[in-house]
C-alpha cells in the first residue's frame, strides 16, 4: 500500500497501520460528534466511534475516493454504526443534550459570557424547532465543517436535498436569531 496520509493512488484509505492512524486522527473528532449527536451518550459514542474505524478498516480496499472523501465515507459508515446501534436498543435516537454538550465557552469576560449563554440558549431553543434532519445537516456543515457531497453519504440523500434542507435551517434559525 501507500505512504501518503491516509490514501493510495486511488484515493482508498491505505492498508498500513500507520496511515490508518492519520486518518484516525485527523478524522476522529468529526466521527465521534456525527455518533453522539445520534446515540447521546458519550461512553456509547466513544465505543460506537471505534466500531466505525473497525469498520472503515475492514472495508478500505471497497471505498472509491471519487465518490466522497474519506471524510464522508468515515462519516457514513459512523451514522450506519450509530442507526444500527440505535435500532438493536430501540431508543430514541438523539437526546438533545448531547448535540451541545461539548459546545465551549466563547469568553472569559463575564458580562460577554453571560450575553454568549443567552444567545447560546437562542440557538439551542432555534435548533431544538428545526427538523431532526435540517439540524442534523446544519451541525453536521457548520460545526463539523462537512462538504455538501459528504453530508449526503452521511444523510443517504440527494445532494439538492442537502442544499435545500441547509437553506431551510439557515433561514428559520436566522429569523428565530433575529425576533
Amino acid at each position: 500500500m501507500s505512504e501518503s496520509v491516509g490514501e493510495d493512488a486511488r484515493g482508498t484509505p491505505a492498508g498500513d497501520e500507520a496511515a490508518f492512524t492519520l486518518l484516525v486522527r485527523e478524522h476522529g473528532r468529526v466521527v465521534f460528534g456525527v455518533v453522539l449527536r445520534r446515540v447521546g451518550d458519550r461512553s456509547v459514542a466513544e465505543d460506537l466511534t471505534q466500531e466505525t474505524f473497525l469498520r472503515a478498516w475492514r472495508a478500505r480496499s471497497g471505498y472509491r475516493g471519487e465518490a466522497a472523501s474519506a471524510r464522508g465515507w468515515l462519516c457514513a459508515i459512523a451514522a450506519n454504526v450509530a442507526r444500527d446501534h440505535m435500532r438493536a436498543r430501540r431508543r430514541r435516537p438523539v437526546e438533545e443534550e448531547a448535540v451541545f454538550s461539548d459546545i465551549p465557552s466563547v469568553t472569559e469576560d463575564p458580562v460577554s459570557s453571560a450575553e454568549a449563554a443567552e444567545s447560546l440558549e437562542q440557538l439551542r431553543a432555534a435548533l431544538e424547532r428545526l427538523p431532526a434532519s435540517h439540524r442534523e445537516m446544519f451541525l453536521l456543515r457548520e460545526r463539523d465543517g462537512l462538504t455538501y457531497k459528504e453530508i449526503a453519504a452521511v444523510m443517504a440523500c440527494p445532494m439538492g436535498s442537502v442544499m435545500s434542507g441547509l437553506a431551510r435551517a439557515r433561514e428559520r434559525l436566522l429569523e428565530a436569531m433575529e425576533a
